[in-house]
């Protein structure tokens, strides 16, 4: 995988270079002779590539940004055995891939996208192996209520399959997080970028609606060049929004989960 992403991403570095040389050449030219149309539709035609272009390379980039603990947590499978459910979850948009990464390397597995975006809703939580005789069981408690959220110990009612325990391959995947480390304290992790997931995809899917609404009435009113540049822009986002969950996930503490 990451040789294929090196290659794509060579050949389109390639391409938007190669597209955008030849719009200036073509601008130059088509100075030079005024009024052609035929340069005039040329010069349209290559600008708007190149931007689409430039979109696909920022998309990537974002996504390549996003696998970065995938990666990471691959290499170490063969000395670690522990983080092999990282096989397991499932890949994704980038912003989904960051945020599954961040929870992989505190050593929980996230089934989904929708696991997370229902965990990030409950205001009472509930894991299987949880109990009041647990270290760390009352500032988790604590903590939680901080958040707005209550930590029950009835499952049945827990919309949410939580566990603590190692990672089992048959039947991790029917949880929606498994606490790998054994520590409750992880639940606040898990709750914690869960919602950053839901706050930071709302951003992202607000920046796709503008720049869907603005591409489809520039293309409508023949700005094709700016209506490819309103995707680029969106592309540009997200990897802003990626960058955005590795800062906020890099040094989680008591304190940044409940502000």
């Amino acid at each position: 995988m990451p040789v294929k992403l090196r290659i794509n991403m060579k050949a389109l570095r390639i391409a938007v270079l190669l597209a955008f040389a030849l719009s200036v050449a073509i601008t130059v030219w088509s100075l030079l002779t005024m009024r052609n149309h035929v340069l005039h539709v040329a010069h349209v035609v290559l600008i708007t590539l190149t931007f689409l272009l430039i979109a696909l390379y920022l998309y990537k980039s974002a996504e390549i940004a996003s696998l970065m603990a995938d990666r990471e947590l691959r290499l170490r499978m063969t000395v670690d055995p522990g983080v092999c459910f990282i096989e397991r979850i499932p890949g994704g948009a980038p912003i989904f891939n960051a945020c599954a990464g961040a929870l992989a390397r505190k050593g929980i597995f996230v089934k989904s996208s929708s696991s997370m975006r229902a965990l990030a809703g409950l205001k009472s939580i509930a894991a299987a192996g949880n109990s009041e005789s647990r270290a760390g069981y009352a500032i988790t408690r604590d903590t939680l209520n901080g958040m707005g959220t209550k930590l029950s110990n009835d499952t049945a009612a827990c919309p949410v399959k939580i566990i603590l325990g190692s990672f089992d391959p048959e039947t991790g995947p029917e949880f929606d997080f498994v606490l790998t480390q054994d520590k409750i304290t992880h639940v606040l992790i898990a709750v914690f970028i869960s919602r950053l997931y839901v706050r930071i995809r709302l951003i992202s899917l607000v920046i796709l609606c503008c720049a869907f609404v603005a591409a489809i009435t520039l293309a409508a009113l023949g700005q094709y060049t700016y209506a490819a540049a309103s995707i680029a822009i969106w592309s540009a986002s997200e990897i802003l929004c990626v960058h955005r969950v590795i800062r906020k996930t890099a040094r989680i503490t008591f304190k940044s989960v409940t502000t």
